[in-house]
């Protein structure tokens, strides 16, 4: 089965990006949001440009639908790669780990909350921006951390009018600005797992065909008894073309249409609607060969 072709980039990206660059000369840590499920496929290769000269936090929303090993690699992988001061595992949805997001902040800002005391400055504000592609937890999250109680704080003298800041712990503000960068799809397979994970709306691309490349990722991950147990499959299953797999699932699931046909819609809808909810466990589909 050859991959579905996936075009998509907004005209409107460049324009974006351009906002957001002129922001961060404002900005002391950068927020960026990743799904801990397809950490790299999920993130924009411009932020780690744009943004070389700033502390980085990456963090690892949707954590809760992972492996505790997956995560600790994960964390190690951006670590060693350079691209993040802090890497944060969290869950947006939950708040679980919040409280850690907080203390990573504190952290990578220290040395230069110092240098601004050092200078006789009597309180000092460090400034977050988060950024990262759609459908990954952004919005969430930023709803998690101001919370109800959050106040603008308005203009401050000598920045760039109209921007607006919000206080959301003593001693650290957002900048309230939209942060969205879109994937660059440099691989299909990129798409694919976007798809897969749900950041991409399931009525973009053929459904069955992101099935099928779900299921042979899960084939490759060596999880193939998830799968066995929870649709009723037969050990022999697995030698199926994956889009023979996919109507076995309908057969023994008796996802029928109206006229006794299956249902192979219905079977990837509930195969990929299952990994969404972690009803499969809870694994990544994301290489660190990359």
């Amino acid at each position: 089965m050859s991959m579905t072709q996936i075009n998509w980039y907004p005209g409107h990206m460049k324009k974006t990006k351009d906002l957001i660059k002129e922001n961060l000369k404002l900005i002391d840590v950068v927020l960026e949001i990743v799904d801990a499920r397809i950490p790299i496929s999920s993130k924009n290769p411009d932020i780690a440009n744009l943004s070389q000269t700033k502390k980085r936090i990456i963090v690892l929303n949707k954590s809760d639908l992972v492996s505790k090993e997956e995560l600790v690699k994960w964390k190690e992988y951006f670590k060693n790669k350079k691209l993040a001061d802090e890497v944060v595992e969290l869950s947006a949805e939950t708040g679980f780990n919040v409280k850690q997001l907080y203390a990573a902040i504190e952290k990578v800002s220290k040395e230069r909350k110092q240098k601004l005391l050092d200078k006789g400055l009597k309180k000092v504000n460090i400034r977050i921006i988060v950024l990262g592609i759609p459908n990954v937890g952004k919005s969430r999250l930023i709803n998690r951390i101001v919370g109800k109680n959050s106040a603008g704080v308005g203009n401050k003298p000598g920045f760039t009018k109209g921007k607006q800041w919000v206080k959301i712990k003593e001693g650290i503000e957002l900048l309230d600005t939209p942060g969205i960068l879109w994937p660059k799809f440099e691989s299909q397979e990129v798409g694919m797992k976007l798809a897969m994970s749900g950041a991409i709306k399931d009525e973009i691309l053929p459904i069955e065909d992101v099935a099928c490349e779900f299921l042979k990722k899960v084939l490759e991950l060596g999880k193939w008894s998830i799968i066995k147990e929870r649709y009723k499959l037969l050990e022999e299953d697995r030698d199926e073309i994956m889009e023979h797999i996919l109507a076995k699932i309908a057969l023994r699931m008796s996802m029928l249409n109206k006229g006794g046909e299956l249902n192979i819609l219905q079977a990837a809808y509930t195969l990929l609607r299952d990994y969404r909810a972690a009803k499969l466990g809870k694994f990544g589909i994301d290489d660190m060969e990359y």
